[in-house]
């Protein structure tokens, strides 16, 4: 997990610190402010995007847009976050720990598409239509 968080801190503007939400240990990502233009579900606190929990866990919290997240949950790389089914942070989700580094890819994959969506660049998926529009 700590070879994730390193690669995840190469993505211009993330920063790594103790996530405030989650148990110690936990590295929270999050968008250097002058980058945070994403709309306010794209945060968990403050300017997080996602945190990276510690073995064994190993777990992954982040947020993405509903339609794309209902779209990872579906291929089965990851379930709405127990919080998000009570309707708090909705855009949160919580994506199974890699076991390969095939699965590490994609996982990386997915923490960087939560971070565009803190950033505001991510396009939108938009309802059933399911087509792209550019963001903002």
């Amino acid at each position: 997990m700590e070879g994730l968080v390193a690669r995840c801190l190469e993505i211009p503007c993330v920063r790594s610190k103790q996530s405030r939400m989650a148990s110690p240990g936990t590295q929270a990502l999050y968008v250097a402010d002058a980058c945070a233009a994403g709309p306010p579900e794209a945060f968990i606190d403050g300017h997080e995007f996602s945190h990276i929990h510690p073995l064994p866990e190993g777990t992954i919290h982040l947020t993405l847009p509903k339609v794309l997240g209902d779209e990872v949950i579906r291929l089965g790389w990851a379930e709405p976050h127990p919080i998000a089914v009570t309707g708090i942070l909705p855009a949160l989700l919580t994506v199974y720990a890699p076991r390969d580094g095939e699965e590490m890819d994609v996982v990386f994959h997915l923490v960087a598409r939560s971070c565009l969506f803190a950033q505001g660049k991510l396009p939108q998926l938009l309802g059933e239509e399911r087509y792209l529009r550019s963001a903002p």
